[in-house]
Parts: structure tokens; sequence; C-alpha cells
């Protein structure tokens, strides 16, 4: 993984715009070309920090200067989840003044109505477990492949559907390898979020098999507004979000996520009360307008001085 630098034109588009502020979405992906920019065109830098900076970037020999460079130079710092914060804190403790704590939004844009199982040819009822990822190692796909895989063993029809861009090869290739002959393996590249909503709707469970996450998976927070069952690797990042059998259910291997998929395929009362808990959950704690709100605040703190 290398940083992304801006091309010269978008280089001579931003400083064309002259923006008060530049606001970076990674320490490490955007946070680098984002100060260099900042520093440019004079700036002020807030970053929003993500699981893979904290629990990559952060312990990596090469980029673990450059991401506390940038974090140093920025005004402040946003995190979805009080417990990338607290990592964030302990790892550098001169940061704390500036962290904020903003969960995310959940929104989707107006949805056009698509037949997901139609097209892939799922009868209604065989189970359909959702990959919500782009293709990547930290994603955990052929964990997630071979979960389903086990399930098949224990007797349940279960399909599994991945959608995401491929981001590495790598993995695509190793991804693709073991779907090669397993008619019950899926993948549909990215979906428009005009049809995303489809994709949740069609599936019985939604996964989440990173090997860390920032706090608030978008995937998770997505499905438990429209209540769909979620089952999320038990590592940190979900641990703040979801809570074993309060909104979801927690993983930490291959069979676990089998046997856990089991309990909410069959258990038709544990899977309504985890859906609605989850509901209430994201409807309470998730509000797009207040997360809106809570960075325009930042900015104008900012800008104050």
């Amino acid at each position: 993984m290398t940083t992304q630098p801006l091309t010269d034109t978008e280089r001579e588009r931003a400083k064309g715009f002259r923006p008060n502020i530049v606001h970076a979405f990674h320490a490490f992906k955007a946070g680098v070309a984002a100060l260099e920019l900042a520093q440019q065109i004079s700036a002020t830098l807030v970053v929003t920090i993500t699981g893979t900076d904290v629990h990559t970037d952060l312990h990596h020999p090469e980029r673990r200067e450059a991401v506390l460079r940038v974090l140093r130079a920025a005004s402040a710092i946003t995190t979805f989840a009080p417990a990338i914060a607290d990592e964030l804190s302990a790892i550098d403790n001169s940061l704390v003044a500036k962290i904020r704590t903003i969960p995310q939004g959940v929104w989707f844009p107006p949805q056009e109505t698509w037949d997901v199982r139609g097209h892939l040819g799922i009868p209604n009822n065989v189970p359909l477990i959702l990959l919500p990822a782009n293709i990547r190692k930290v994603k955990r796909p052929m964990l997630a492949l071979e979960g389903v895989r086990l399930l098949r063993e224990r007797g349940f029809d279960a399909h599994i559907l991945f959608v995401g861009e491929i981001l590495e090869a790598d993995e695509w290739e190793r991804l693709k390898a073991a779907m090669e002959n397993r008619q019950w393996a899926h993948y549909l590249g990215p979906i428009p979020m005009e049809r995303m909503a489809s994709a949740y709707l069609a599936s019985d469970v939604v996964l989440n098999t990173s090997e860390h996450e920032g706090g608030m998976a978008n995937a998770l927070l997505e499905a438990m507004w429209l209540k769909r069952p979620i089952l999320a690797s038990a590592v940190a990042g979900n641990l703040s979000l979801v809570r074993h059998e309060g909104i979801g259910l927690l993983f930490g291997n291959a069979k676990e996520l089998a046997e856990q998929a089991i309990r909410l395929l069959t258990d038709l009362n544990l899977r309504e009360r985890l859906v609605q808990s989850a509901y209430e959950w994201v409807c309470q704690n998730c509000n797009p307008t207040e997360e809106a709100r809570s960075y325009l605040r930042i900015y104008c703190e900012i800008e104050k001085g």
C-alpha cells in the first residue's frame, strides 16, 4: 500500500480553489498528500483516522513516522469510535487535545429496485450470506469463503456473495481460484449505492470478516439500518460496535463463523431480537444530519482559531 499523491491537474485545481481547510480521510493513504497540499496553499489540515492507520500503519516501520507527521501537523483529528481515539492517545499522548469522536451517519440515496437473487439464480429459500467489502487481504474474503464452506458441510445449502472493488490483485487471484467450481460463491464487483439496499435486503446474514476495523464499519451500520442480521469478526474496531448477542454475533475463526451463522439462520427469536436492537441503536447513534453538524462545528472552531 502506498500513499496516493495528487496529480498535477488535481494540485492546480486545488490551488485555484484555495480552500481554507483540507480534510484527509486516512492519515497515511490521503494524509501525506493532503499535508503537502495544505502547506502549499496555507490551509488548515483536518484528518479522519481509520482502523488501518491505527492498527497497521502506525505499527509499520516505513509508515509510522509519516502518519505521526501528518497527525501532529493537523489542527483536528476525527475518529468514528472512542476505542480508536483511546488507541491513538496511547500511541502519542500529545494528540489527545485535538481528537474528536464523530459517529458515522447512515444514509442511502434514492434506491433502484433490483432482483439480486434472480440475477444470480438463487431461490428465495436458499440462505444467502453477503460480504460487502472491497477485495483486500485485510478484509479476509478467504475467511468468509471458508466459513460458508463449513456451513454447507453442516447441511445448509448456503451461498455467499462478495460485493466490492478489487483493490489488491493478488488477493483477488486467491479468491477467484478458491471460488472456481463452487457454484455457491458469487462476485458482483462494486455495486452503485443506488442499488446497494437491494443487495442487503436479498441477504440472510451480512458479514464483516475484517482483520481490524476503525470502530464503525459502514457495511455493518447499513445492514443494521436495513434490519439485516450482522455477523462480525471479534477484532479491534468491531468489538466497540457489535455487542455479542446484543446487536449482532461475533466469531473468531471460520468454524465459529459457521456456528454463529447457523444460529442466525435457525433461531428466529434471536434473529428478530438482534435485528430490532441493532436498528434502534443505529437510529439513535448514526444520524447523518448530526454527523454533518459535528464536522461543521470543528471547521468553525478551527477558523475561529
